[in-house]
């Protein structure tokens, strides 16, 4: 008799996460709340075994001034479905301000007139769509992205990359559903403002003033440290003015190159250098490998992330394309569903993560970098783990199936900030402010709360 084999365990009843152990004791007070915790894939290969590994040449340890602004978190210890191998996630202690900034930035995305008149398909327009993301729960949505992809980031820097991220996610994310003559004035003026060639006038609108005045705290931290700034503007430049191309990918390579652009990963080497005050070189031979597995990874992470609700979308008929790496892989191994996809996707993300250990520990072997090349490729490596976090820990992706709810006996991260904070700060107002909200709760005014 022929055993039949299940490639794949079956779902089994998973451990409430215990976000009590989610960071140390003492950093819990200061961690944002975490309420969602999605799971890609549910359902693991029997043959895959994943263990965590720790950036192998450490430059930001404890007392690094740069360190001080990071709190290591435990998604593994914590029960958490990080689906990922890179063992460097952390969060930076001023997400509040980087949370204020995408706050303001939305509104007046929301208020602005020529993003009214912009519409990026089903009718929906610019300012439509930053109104939804001001609904109740923005704290559990993109606004997370800046605070784990960038941890080690000073406070007026992540202020920065948070409005740029709102770009990014918001106008970038959309504008690939619309048809280029709508949206090239919107394009152009905006452009222009990131590259300082528009002219100002009084008859800028608040949100033309505020982008100016984002641009300009770019510009002013390179006079202070670093040259990342102005790296951070070329490539939000250039993936602004790309438009979605009409093709067909016959290898995976060939798809991955595409989502690299698709998912501003050029954008996002920039934003690590900014957010670190790094004067590195990019473009470095010696780093080419390492940085284009780098964004790999992200475009694996977010396919992986969003296969679900982009499939739900596509057979619905709410999105016009499927463009996935799960799709790619099932088309290009003319695989039987799905499930066996998705498996096989996760198996080459890891196998992802896997080069770009061997390709550090080559680094290190052959290649003389110095400590500022060093600092960055830790850098990168973070915000590579942290953007396996946040997609994990967003609600963009999972949606409300992937909250998670009280236990019934033993703490969480609501509940453990709420002690923590009322002991130790002694005000009930500091506690309102920063307690999180139940699902039922009045929303809270999050442009008004400071670190």
């Amino acid at each position: 008799m022929v055993r039949q084999y299940k490639p794949l365990r079956p779902e089994s009843k998973k451990q409430q996460p215990d976000l009590s152990k989610l960071a140390a004791a003492e950093d819990l007070q200061h961690i944002s709340p975490v309420e969602y915790a999605h799971d890609p894939l549910p359902r693991i290969p029997d043959y895959l075994t994943v263990t965590g590994s720790a950036f192998p040449h450490k430059c930001f340890e404890a007392g690094h001034p740069l360190r001080n602004h990071a709190i290591k978190l435990q998604p593994r210890a914590s029960c958490l479905s990080y689906r990922c191998s890179l063992d460097a996630t952390y969060e930076c202690r001023f997400w509040r301000s980087g949370l204020e900034s995408s706050t303001k930035l939305l509104h007046l995305l929301a208020a602005d007139r020529s993003a009214t008149d912009i519409v990026v398909g089903n009718g929906t327009t610019m300012a439509k769509l930053a109104k939804r993301e001001l609904r109740p729960g923005i704290e559990h949505r993109f606004c997370k992205a800046t605070t784990y992809m960038y941890p080690f980031c000073d406070e007026e820097r992540t202020k920065l990359l948070a409005s740029s991220m709102v770009m990014m996610f918001l106008f970038d994310d959309k504008g690939e559903e619309t048809s280029e003559s709508t949206l090239k004035p919107f394009v152009e003026d905006f452009v222009q403002r990131l590259s300082n060639d528009a002219l100002k006038t009084a008859s800028d609108s608040e949100l033309q003033k505020h982008i100016d005045t984002v641009m300009q705290g770019f510009r002013k931290a390179d006079s202070a440290v670093g040259n990342g700034g102005r790296e951070v503007i070329e490539a939000m430049s250039n993936s602004f003015r790309r438009m979605r191309p009409e093709m067909k990918f016959h290898t995976l390579e060939q798809y991955l190159e595409f989502r690299h652009d698709n998912v501003g990963a050029n954008y996002v080497l920039a934003a690590t250098k900014f957010a670190i005050g790094s004067n590195v070189n990019i473009a470095d031979p010696r780093l080419a490998r390492y940085l284009r597995l780098i964004k790999d990874h992200l475009a694996i992470i977010n396919d992986m992330a969003s296969f679900d609700k982009e499939k739900r979308d596509f057979d619905n008929g709410s999105s016009k394309d499927l463009i996935n790496i799960v799709d790619v892989i099932q088309r290009l191994l003319s695989l039987p569903d799905t499930v066996s996809s998705k498996a096989l996707a996760y198996v080459y993300q890891l196998q992802t993560e896997a080069w770009m250990k061997e390709e550090l520990q080559r680094l290190e072997v052959q290649e003389e970098l110095d400590a500022e090349q060093w600092q960055y490729l830790e850098a990168t490596y973070a915000c590579a783990a942290g953007n396996a976090f946040f997609s994990m820990t967003s609600s963009r992706y999972g949606g409300e199936a992937a909250r998670i709810h009280a236990q019934r006996n033993g703490p969480t991260v609501t509940s453990v900030l709420g002690k923590r904070q009322a002991n130790e700060e002694g005000s009930r107002e500091t506690d309102k402010k920063l307690r999180v909200q139940e699902p039922d709760a009045k929303p809270v005014d999050y442009a008004r709360l400071a670190v």
